[in-house]
């Protein structure tokens, strides 16, 4: 009967310790998964900020692309519709002269394509579309690589003639339905012009930005540029990208002598808003990345008091290592080693939820975004390194301890 008893005291003990162990055993994964989630926030804010900003930058360089790398643009008058801002402004605006002038002093010039607004409208019942009507020559296909669905784009015959011709954009062929094919007529004004071309679907990307602002060619309407008239623009393409600012000073210098001294006009380098865009996104970079890399800190110190508390539950365990012929390296490398893949595991989940927090942003506020591979490697190695800066004390101390006094630990 004793014995009986004994057994079933000793029953309900080994059941109290395993309670036990379960809970310190609960208690400690809790602990671990708390660690990680630093971590885990971390790298997913990093790969989602970059990821944001990334698709940033390639829709602002899609956008300046737009408008020609190697090119120039000379604004002036922009439109028959808007007044002059003082008195003595119109006397100063871009005129085919200065197109001319332009064109034979300018070295290493490829080609220079005179723009007009004219302010037209387009009378068709059938169309809610309002289209932009641009008076050019036919370079200007040429400088912006417009593809041509049918018929062909303007030619010089037809300045030269004074044809009424036209070419649509494919919105605009596309809202005219049967007007919008070669062979219609079309009211533009007072006057009939005759389709001639429709051009190809384009991309565009539209931006906020006026300076790099760049036309949608699928709503516009092209016209032959008829003489003599005002300049909405000048378009220039030059040989060689390098020369760039030489070209801007010497057209600044050209304009003030043709103006008296005035220069109203407005000189875009997409080349060197190229380069600003490049420089501005570096830096933003830079900045959502040291945010995010504060959030990774913040884990590893998570992770760091983690291991302490790990480190003082195994004292027992190191000593019984340590009296079993393993070296301090070993405690050392062992705990090291942990940490890392502690770290890992919430970081490999952290770009799990970060690739997914990116998509789901895009998805919902309509955002380009782009996953580098360079992000998702920059993510494990910070988190890499924030593993081993937050593993090596915890390790060093349990490498430390005296194996005598670790054995007699309880």
């Amino acid at each position: 009967m004793r014995r009986f008893k004994s057994a079933k005291e000793d029953l309900r003990a080994i059941v109290r310790e395993i309670r036990h162990s379960s809970r310190l055993l609960a208690l400690h994964r809790l602990r671990t998964l708390l660690s990680t989630l630093g971590v885990l926030c971390g790298v997913a804010a990093l790969i989602a900020i970059l990821a944001i900003g990334e698709g940033a930058k390639q829709e602002t360089l899609e956008q300046i692309q737009q408008l020609g790398v190697n090119s120039l643009i000379i604004r002036g008058d922009f439109g028959e519709k808007e007044e002059p801002q003082n008195v003595g402004q119109t006397a100063h605006r871009l005129t085919e002269d200065d197109a001319e002038v332009l064109r034979q002093n300018i070295p290493g010039l490829r080609t220079l394509v005179p723009l007009k607004v004219t302010g037209l409208s387009l009378r068709h019942t059938a169309s809610s579309l309002t289209p932009e009507v641009l008076a050019t020559t036919s370079d200007f296909q040429t400088i912006k690589s417009l593809p041509l669905a049918e018929g062909r784009f303007l030619c010089s015959l037809d300045r030269r003639e004074k044809r009424l011709s036209c070419v649509l954009g494919h919105e605009v062929a596309t809202a005219l339905g049967k007007a919008g094919h070669v062979g219609q007529t079309l009211r533009l004004g007072e006057a009939q012009y005759e389709v001639i071309g429709v051009l190809k679907n384009t991309d565009w990307k539209e931006t906020p930005h006026r300076a790099i602002t760049a036309r949608n060619f699928n709503q516009v309407i092209f016209i032959p540029l008829q003489s003599p008239t005002t300049l909405s623009e000048i378009l220039l393409r030059m040989e060689d990208p390098r020369q760039m600012d030489t070209t801007v000073a010497l057209i600044k210098h050209l304009l003030r002598r043709l103006h008296a001294g005035h220069d109203e006009t407005q000189i875009v380098i997409p080349r060197a808003l190229l380069q600003q865009a490049h420089r501005t996104q570096r830096t933003f970079n830079w900045v959502l990345g040291g945010i995010a890399g504060m959030s990774l800190l913040a884990g590893g110190i998570g992770i760091m008091n983690i291991m302490l508390a790990t480190v003082s539950e195994r004292t027992r365990e190191i000593g019984i290592r340590r009296a079993t012929g393993a070296t301090q390296r070993h405690i050392l490398v062992q705990f090291v080693i942990e940490t890392l893949l502690l770290t890992l595991t919430g970081a490999i989940a952290g770009m799990v939820v970060g690739i997914g927090c990116a998509i789901g942003i895009s998805t919902i506020a309509a955002w380009k975004i782009v996953i580098a591979p360079w992000t998702l490697l920059l993510s494990l190695a910070m988190s890499t390194l924030v593993g081993l800066c937050s593993g090596l004390y915890p390790a060093w101390q349990a490498a430390q301890m005296d194996p005598i006094q670790a054995l007699r630990h309880d």
